[in-house]
């Protein structure tokens, strides 16, 4: 065993998360359950990042208050495993699926496993199934105790099962690469439950933690924070790289409230706001799993989506159109939505995003002087 190599790596990790600690705690400008679930699986990493190395140093070494902190101190670890991977899956969750009342009530049933698990973890203080130390002051793993890495590893795989079916219904997930977390994580652990006298799952956990952070710093660069949906800068971005992977078959559509400037003289901005909810909500849930939506400017909105014929693209157009009926007859708002609608087909190599969005944008004004006639 290298007690240096093992302080060093944990003295690493603890001040990666500690810089992440401070870095999230001057730019931070809401609190929420995912920001809660992430603010906690940061403390228990860094605490943990400090537990792991006295557990080390204090193994074998005769003395009432050693035998008690190896103890106590494994104890913390596993339940920092175990805690942390629940915290994991409620993040990652709400990540994914923005839903608070899925929450609610799918993770009470998930954390009854847990929750076992930690009674029994408080037991083998005493009952000694997990590990124990042992009469000459060494730590000792028990074959019980691969029913944490069991249901730690349960844990990832739900993880993973729920990314790829928001990827399936939901399409694609620009700014939530699962691998930056479990990437250093899972490899770390493995290495550590494989070699004992290593210590890097903290180290690698931290990692993991630093790589999620920098997505979500990334994410918040471009989405747009009233409507959920990317904003102009990621428009710009994914224009940019169209035009250099000489793309087929790709066509955007450029939306524009109608009486949007009534809605907010009328009713004031606080429902202006929720009107762009609303439309935002509406093109996210008809549009398929191959358009990405933008809140391109104002009341304005982009859709650029994958269709085989302007055929397809004018079906889309109906659905929107359709959909927003729907939303008038059946939610009990002071107003009623509409929207000019235009579209083109993005050129490859011998377009750009300004031709391209001077090209559907004036697809659009056409159709709002149509509006503008008929009414």
């Amino acid at each position: 065993m290298n007690l240096q190599a093992i302080f060093v790596a944990n003295i690493t990790g603890f001040l990666l998360i500690l810089f992440l600690f401070v870095s999230k705690s001057l730019n931070q400008t809401k609190d929420s359950t995912e920001d809660n679930a992430f603010h906690w699986m940061m403390i228990l990493v860094m605490i943990a990042c400090v537990v792991e190395p006295l557990t080390f140093a204090i193994d074998g070494v005769h003395s009432i208050a050693g035998y008690w902190i190896n103890i106590l101190g494994n104890t913390y670890l596993y339940y920092a495993n175990g805690v942390g991977s629940f915290l994991w899956l409620m993040y990652i969750d709400l990540k994914l699926f923005h839903d608070r009342s899925r929450i609610r009530r799918i993770y009470w049933k998930i954390s009854v496993p847990v929750a076992v698990l930690l009674m029994f973890l408080i037991g083998n203080i005493w009952g000694h199934y997990f590990f124990y130390v042992d009469e000459n002051y060494v730590y000792h793993r028990l074959p019980m105790v691969y029913i944490f890495y069991g249901y730690i590893t349960l844990c990832i795989i739900y993880s993973i099962v729920l990314y790829f079916y928001r990827w399936r219904v939901g399409g694609r997930l620009f700014f939530f690469p699962i691998y930056m977390y479990l990437g250093p994580v899972v490899a770390s652990s493995l290495l550590q439950m494989i070699f004992y006298g290593i210590s890097l799952a903290w180290l690698g956990a931290a990692l993991g933690i630093v790589g999620l952070y920098m997505t979500i710093q990334q994410q918040n660069m471009y989405i747009d924070s009233m409507t959920g949906l990317y904003n102009r800068m990621f428009l710009e971005r994914m224009l940019y790289k169209m035009q250099r992977s000489s793309v087929a078959d790709t066509y955007g559509l450029m939306i524009d409230l109608n009486d949007f400037k009534d809605i907010n003289d009328t009713y004031g901005h606080s429902i202006g706001n929720q009107a762009l909810r609303d439309m935002a909500t509406i093109f996210s849930d008809t549009v398929n799993r191959d358009a990405t939506v933008f809140r391109y400017a104002g009341d304005e909105f982009v859709i650029i989506t994958k269709a085989a014929s302007e055929q397809e693209i004018q079906a889309l157009i109906d659905d929107l159109h359709r959909t927003t009926d729907e939303f008038n007859e059946h939610k009990t708002r002071p107003y009623r939505l509409s929207f000019s609608i235009g579209f083109s087909q993005f050129q490859g190599v011998w377009d750009n995003s300004d031709s391209f969005l001077k090209r559907i944008d004036e697809a659009m004004y056409l159709d709002k002087r149509k509006y503008h006639e008929s009414h």
